[in-house]
């Protein structure tokens, strides 16, 4: 975590938002960073102002504004560094970015804004910034295709790595979900989210949880007591 892009996505990760984040220049830093924290190697966002080294990247829009707050410290030039070191930030984040990037962030921010269905807004927003990125990309993916059993899977997959979909093979549109672990309501809200936005219409879902149902001829589908009925 150095650049300043760099310090706005760890911000995404960790949930903080972009308006939750003073910018300053910092009374100390290393000529070699742009970042100035006090260890070289955070991984972890500081509370309060965010130190910068104004001078590596930046030192033709700052030189001068930080040259009259270093005779006269105001709250104006303080604040005026932070506005333009956050107008700043989005052409940094965009650099590099592709047409299909900027898609899935729009993506993103509409699901968590619940233009599409504003139920499932705050479920949504619950999920780590990782997940709602891989959704969001499965989401234009979708759009772009048509849906799918595959993007309904890798979607369960996001979410619940360890789930197993099963297609009945006399009744193709039939489908069983095995899921590790209890039963829950956080769970269950995130699995019906993955359903709402991928499982293909006309197609029916039966989920297990913790228990695995039979399968004979497989020894660890077939342990005592902890057998599924289906």
């Amino acid at each position: 975590m150095n650049f300043l892009w760099d310090i706005a996505l760890r911000a995404q990760v960790q949930d903080r938002a972009e308006e939750d984040m003073f910018f300053c220049q910092a009374e100390e830093f290393s000529p070699f960073y742009e970042q100035a924290f006090s260890c070289l190697n955070e991984t972890d966002l500081p509370e309060g102002k965010i130190e910068l080294n104004l001078f590596i990247r930046f030192a033709s829009i700052f030189q001068d504004i930080l040259a009259r707050e270093e005779e006269t410290p105001s709250v104006f030039g303080e604040y005026l560094t932070d506005a333009a070191l956050h107008t700043l930030l989005y052409t940094d984040l965009r650099q590099g970015l592709s047409k299909r990037d900027i898609y899935i962030r729009k993506l993103r921010q509409e699901l968590e804004q619940g233009i599409f269905w504003r139920d499932a807004a705050g479920v949504f927003r619950e999920i780590p910034m990782a997940e709602r990125n891989r959704l969001a990309a499965l989401a234009l993916t979708q759009m772009q295709t048509g849906s799918s059993l595959m993007i309904f899977r890798r979607g369960v997959k996001v979410l619940f790595p360890d789930a197993v979909l099963y297609q009945i093979r006399e009744e193709r549109k039939k489908l069983l979900l095995y899921l590790s672990g209890n039963r829950s309501r956080q769970r269950e809200e995130r699995l019906c989210l993955v359903q709402d936005l991928f499982l293909p219409l006309n197609y029916e879902l039966r989920t297990f949880w913790k228990y695995h149902f039979g399968i004979i001829g497989v020894d660890d589908a077939m342990h005592i007591d902890e057998i599924a009925i289906y």
